[in-house]
């Protein structure tokens, strides 16, 4: 290794736990979403959904891939980044003496 190297190692610093948190949910979220399309759009065709609501801007299928895996993903990031925010973290709160004795 090169002085260079070592400089590059020493100036990456540790991700926080939000940060790994954000990145863990936007993962999960991908590959959810990534499966969900796969399964919606192997019964449903993009163009009949696109008949159903009179959109005429959507012309392909692709385009409703697209946009339907968008709407997976942000379903699920928003799904997840709630469960996050609901999940009781553990607290350090200062405990009763409670008299027994735990042995």
């Amino acid at each position: 290794m090169t002085e260079g190297d070592n400089e590059d190692l020493e100036v990456a610093k540790e991700w926080t736990r939000d940060t790994q948190k954000i990145a863990v949910l936007t993962w999960l979220s991908f590959l959810s979403a990534s499966a969900f399309t796969m399964l919606f759009f192997a019964f449903i065709d993009p163009l009949v959904i696109v008949d159903a609501i009179n959109s005429a801007s959507i012309e392909s299928r692709n385009a409703g891939y697209a946009i339907g895996f968008f709407f997976f993903w942000v379903h699920a990031w928003t799904s997840g980044w709630l469960i996050l925010r609901l999940v009781r973290r553990k607290r350090n709160w200062p405990q009763k003496p409670s008299g027994r004795v735990r042995s």
